[in-house]
């Protein structure tokens, strides 16, 4: 790789030089990926099969260079293994579940192991088997992001593509693919071939669809600007619903952590108000006699204060009417007691539901 320094200029070295360079770049994608999970504090929901894969992938291209004995190769594999295995450490750092990552990374390293022992004992015996494991990984590796290539088509927008990954692997692939024919090793040729023509494919549908749902496609826009059409700018409407759906649904979502978190506070608060109200009816009947009722006669003096009325002592109850009267009297306070909790949930039941005017 670095026979330019010595061996002087050509093509094949400067290939090999924006190969090693382009390539070692790329394997710097898991450095995001690992600042999300130091973010979290775990990995859950992230997967670490990438970075198993991408060791697994460098150690095979990298007995591959050996028995080839292709410097760029070597260098750039290397590379990746130590990149790759920095990550997989990091992962199984950060992880939780560290039983299932071990058992991984231990079958990881038996795979590894073997390769190096087969290359070392068998050499060139297995150069061919190694050639194939090696094309089906690399294509394995560049079809992975044909999956949202669905969604993309569904959408008919290409929002869900990273355009800066897909012009990598392009790069990437169109490289490897010179530089293997330049070399005649189909093991090269054959699988970054494929990955150019995929990555041409994500990369021109960026050029045929629209970037987002609403909006004019690129290619569209620019045989307006020949015709000499005046492009207007088009809302993207249906971002804009999905954003105002979305409001409306972080709002709904906060209103309700709102009444889960106050839920006990507000019943309390409803109790004390309904409990509190007063119970005292001036028209309510009652059995029992006040304290203002006991006396036997009482006097009420007229407006021309002469002239004066008596009242007369109520009669006493027979003990099987007062007995009746009370009976009646709980069976009243049950249903006001039932009806008051009725009260009680429909007032809980409106809160619940309405609409959360602060925001």
């Amino acid at each position: 790789m670095f026979e330019i320094f010595t061996q002087g200029f050509s093509f094949l070295n400067l290939l090999s030089i924006l190969a090693f360079f382009t390539t070692v770049g790329l394997f710097f994608c898991g450095i995001p990926i690992c600042r999300q999970i130091w973010r979290r504090k775990d990995t859950k929901e992230i997967s670490g099969a990438p970075f198993l894969m991408g060791v697994v992938g460098g150690c095979c291209w990298m007995t591959y260079g050996w028995l080839k004995n292709d410097g760029t190769v070597k260098w750039v594999t290397g590379c990746q293994v130590i990149l790759y295995t920095t990550y997989t450490i990091f992962y199984w750092c950060m992880t939780k579940k560290k039983l299932w990552i071990t058992l991984k990374v231990l079958g990881v390293i038996g795979i590894c192991t073997s390769l190096v022992l087969g290359v070392h004992f068998f050499g060139m015996k297995i150069f061919h088997p190694l050639g194939i494991v090696c094309l089906t990984l690399n294509i394995a590796d560049f079809a992975a992001p044909l999956g949202g290539i669905r969604v993309v088509i569904r959408r008919w927008a290409t929002s869900t593509l990273p355009l800066p990954l897909c012009i990598a692997n392009f790069l990437v692939s169109s490289e490897w693919f010179l530089y293997g024919l330049l070399k005649n090793d189909f093991y090269l040729i054959f699988p970054n071939g494929v990955g150019s023509l995929l990555a041409f494919i994500q990369l021109l549908l960026f050029v045929v669809l629209p970037r987002k749902p609403g909006q004019r496609a690129p290619i569209v826009r620019l045989w307006l600007w020949i015709r000499g059409v005046k492009v207007e700018e088009t809302k993207e409407i249906v971002a804009e619903l999905g954003e105002c759906d979305e409001k409306k649904m972080n709002r709904a979502q906060r209103w309700s952590q709102k009444i889960k978190m106050n839920v006990s506070t507000v019943a309390e608060e409803l109790e004390n108000v309904i409990y509190n109200l007063p119970t005292k009816d001036q028209f309510a009947y009652t059995h029992k006699i006040g304290d203002d009722d006991s006396s036997s006669e009482k006097t009420v003096e007229t407006p021309e204060g002469s002239k004066k009325t008596s009242v007369v002592e109520a009669p006493k109850v027979s003990p099987v009417i007062e007995g009746v009267k009370d009976a009646d009297f709980e069976r009243k306070m049950r249903n006001s007691l039932r009806a008051a909790q009725e009260a009680r949930e429909t007032a809980l039941r409106r809160t619940i539901s309405s609409p959360d005017l602060s925001d």
